[in-house]
């Protein structure tokens, strides 16, 4: 502990100097002054932890000059020493906060006892100062990955709404680029149970320290989002590297395989969503590459890039049956694909890989990852490049393009994937009947066999309004309910409609209704 002391005759500093040095080994003085004046610059230059002080001085007081470091913010605590048994100076110094009161001559153990009694509760107000702050932390990163989650499942259209979001969640935006990045555990949701998100999420932190903040949650099952936050634009070979270099430290350290997709980079906040899609493509190119790689959405571009482009009239048919499951359908628009592409000359076996995978992945885009994973028939085992390569005729590849568009067609079938005449009011009864419970829309994407950007736009197209908005209207519906009609106490009722924190609640309550939720209490006729 630093202690400084101040009294106007030397001999007295210097005699507890020794006290010090001799008993309180764990001390140290760091100062001395000999009035009041100057105790008050000594204590705002070094900020002490203790002072032990006379009260009576030239200049100023030892009173007057406590009260101006009170008032100056200074939190250093203070033992009184004095000469005069005077009751007024004691319950004048107890207004002050001082706790030891002490006359002199200065008895060594009564110095001694004080000093200790002082650093005990210094050490008990740093705990809970430290607890308090990491609370503090805790529900503010909280919040912010709340927020991230929300913007990443609303898409980047509602560019207002996000940069709303990302002010009430204390997240900066200007002159910041934000990148996403999706990792893909190994070993499912199993292995992150042994391990815990802990040991994860701070070799995350660990390994992409030098960028200016980096944002990690759990986004679904067995996947980790992370949202990179930088004040200058990345180098993408760069934070390449860095990825890949976090990719082999949690194999290293935690012997946790990973597989990662790698959005681009946007100078705009509304980019987060986009850049979060591009990461999710570029992973459930992880069915192709095999193994666990570190995929970046411009390596799919190029990849895509080069083939032969398929019309889009096309695939949006295909899309459809699949969506009927209308096989006959699926068959005679695969065939037609091929009659197009053998007028086409000179397409060597590169551009044919190419120009398959890419009807393969924009016919299953509606499909959630999860299916990608749990379908075989689209896995590693037949959706590959090395399996296109193996077939020599043209006539040979087409049949094996139709029993792989079959195999998609039977999953659905196996898990009543039917086409739902109108799925969006499924979700929408869903929502209302668990909207306490923390349902992303990724959750629902997952629970209703449908990839989250799809769900997004087909939500949005549906209802005129984002997910976000519906569920956020559900929530403050149902608390405006239960204020109205049960005497819970508002941190109740936040919970209870989902919220884990009482400000993000009350500010969303106060944006839809108008007024705070105490204040809408207060407001009710028989209130």
């Amino acid at each position: 502990m630093r202690i400084a002391l101040i009294d106007d005759e030397k001999g007295i500093v210097e005699g507890i100097k020794k006290i010090i040095g001799r008993y309180l080994p764990e001390c140290r003085v760091v100062g001395a002054a000999y009035n009041g004046l100057e105790g008050f610059d000594l204590i705002q230059r070094l900020q002490p932890d203790i002072v032990i002080t006379d009260i009576r001085m030239p200049m100023a007081d030892g009173l007057d000059m406590i009260q101006m470091a009170n008032e100056a913010g200074v939190k250093t605590k203070f033992i009184l020493l004095s000469g005069y048994a005077d009751f007024e100076y004691a319950r004048r110094g107890m207004k002050l906060g001082v706790q030891f009161y002490i006359n002199k001559p200065v008895e060594e153990e009564e110095l001694r006892s004080s000093v200790i009694q002082v650093m005990e509760t210094i050490r008990a107000d740093r705990i809970r100062l430290q607890k308090l702050d990491e609370l503090k932390h805790e529900v503010s990163s909280r919040i912010q990955e709340e927020t991230l989650r929300d913007i990443i499942d609303i898409g980047p259209e509602h560019t207002e709404l996000v940069e709303e979001l990302l002010r009430e969640a204390q997240i900066p935006t200007s002159g910041i680029w934000f990148n996403s990045v999706l990792l893909d555990i190994g070993g499912g949701t199993e292995q992150l149970k042994e391990i815990g998100f802990q040991p994860l999420f701070r070799q995350i932190d660990l390994t992409l320290r030098h960028y200016h903040k980096v944002y990690r949650f759990r986004y679904f099952g067995p996947q980790i989002a992370i949202v990179i936050a930088h004040n200058s634009t990345l180098p993408y070979v760069r934070l390449l590297h860095a990825v890949q270099g976090l990719k082999q430290a949690l194999d290293r350290e935690l012997k946790l395989p990973v597989s990662i997709g790698i959005g681009t980079m946007y100078k705009r906040a509304s980019g987060i969503s986009q850049s979060f899609e591009e990461a999710r493509n570029a992973l459930s190119y992880k069915v192709i590459k095999g193994g666990d790689p570190v995929i970046s959405y411009s390596e799919i571009m190029q990849l895509t890039g080069r083939s032969q482009p398929v019309p889009e009239e096309q695939i949006i048919r295909l899309e459809e049956a699949l969506d009927n499951m209308n096989e006959e359908e699926c068959v005679a628009i695969i065939r037609e694909m091929f009659r197009g592409v053998t007028a086409e000359p000179g397409m060597n076996p590169a551009e044919l890989q190419q120009w398959c995978l890419s009807i393969l992945l924009s016919s299953i885009r509606k499909l959630s990852f999860q299916q990608l994973q749990q379908n075989e028939r689209v896995g590693r085992h037949i959706l590959s490049l090395e399996g296109i390569s193996r077939f020599q005729t043209m006539e040979v590849l087409e049949e094996w393009m139709i029993q792989v568009i079959r195999g998609v067609i039977h999953f659905k079938q196996e898990h009543n994937l039917s086409q739902k005449k109108d799925i969006i009011s499924e979700i929408k009864t869903y929502v209302s009947k668990h909207f306490n419970e923390q349902i992303s829309l990724a959750d629902l994407a997952a629970r209703f066999f449908i990839s989250p950007y799809y769900l997004s736009q087909l939500f949005k197209r549906k209802t005129g309004d984002n997910y976000l908005n519906f569920l956020t209207q559900i929530r403050i519906d149902k608390a405006k309910e239960l204020l109205e009609n049960t005497d819970l106490k508002v941190y109740e009722v936040c919970q209870m409609v989902g919220y884990s924190d009482t400000q993000h609640f009350a500010r969303m309550f106060e944006k839809l209704t108008g007024c705070k939720p105490r204040e809408f209490r207060r407001n009710l006729p028989n209130g």
